[in-house]
């Protein structure tokens, strides 16, 4: 990774199962991210020229983000998300690791739904239970471990930064019966190619992000 030593270098390991410390560590890191733009701005800048985390931004059916820093010995990534897709927010889904996000703008309706059917392997929507509902807004922070089904119907200007712990599990799993339509999905990066749920941004998109944080005046 090229970016020059700063403060996240020193951030403890989230390779735990403690989701307490888990919630600690992160929304520490949080906080004090979204309050230092100057670092911001020189991640979002050094995503350019560093191939690893070009490669692991991503253009997805959900929304675009950005890959802000890689620690995989100490078990973490940060990401800066954005540009949601209001049509297709609608997917309960589960993720392979725990998590923590904080929002810098705009906000969503956030859902976190109750297993009928255990806590593992595939579910539908007939599986699922409302639990909790909350209204998430600028400076609203929280954290779920990866066993959690949740969705977060996000407002078209929201960004958040994310910051996602190890790997728990092989795969994670989504409401399929409830998954977007392929014709809204992502466009391919060259013509001729085939839709994908996920893909690496281009350049151009990158600098389309880039861009989209600077007038939004998150980085500068």
């Amino acid at each position: 990774m090229s970016t020059a030593a700063t403060w996240l270098d020193q951030v403890p390991s989230l390779d735990t199962l403690d989701l307490r410390e888990v919630q600690h560590i992160s929304r520490s890191v949080l906080d004090r991210l979204a309050e230092d733009r100057e670092l911001l701005t020189r991640l979002v800048e050094d995503v350019r020229e560093d191939p690893e985390r070009l490669s692991a931004s991503r253009v997805t059916l959900l929304l675009n983000r950005l890959s802000l820093y890689q620690a995989a010995d100490r078990g973490f990534e940060v990401r800066l998300n954005m540009n949601p897709r209001p049509d297709n927010q609608h997917v309960p889904h589960n993720h392979c690791y725990a998590f923590a996000t904080r929002i810098l703008q705009g906000g969503y309706v956030h859902v976190v739904r109750r297993r009928t059917n255990g806590w593992a392997g595939p579910f539908t929507g007939a599986d699922l239970e409302p639990a909790i509902v909350t209204l998430e807004r600028p400076g609203s922070a929280y954290t779920i471990g990866d066993a959690m089904v949740h969705q977060a119907v996000m407002e078209p200007d929201t960004v958040t930064l994310f910051i996602r712990g190890p790997r728990r599990k092989k795969l994670s799993h989504a409401a399929e019966e409830l998954m977007p339509p392929r014709d809204t999905w992502p466009a391919p990066a060259l013509p001729g190619d085939e839709p994908q749920e996920s893909r690496p941004p281009t350049l151009e998109e990158y600098h389309a992000m880039r861009a989209y944080l600077i007038q939004c005046r998150l980085i500068n």
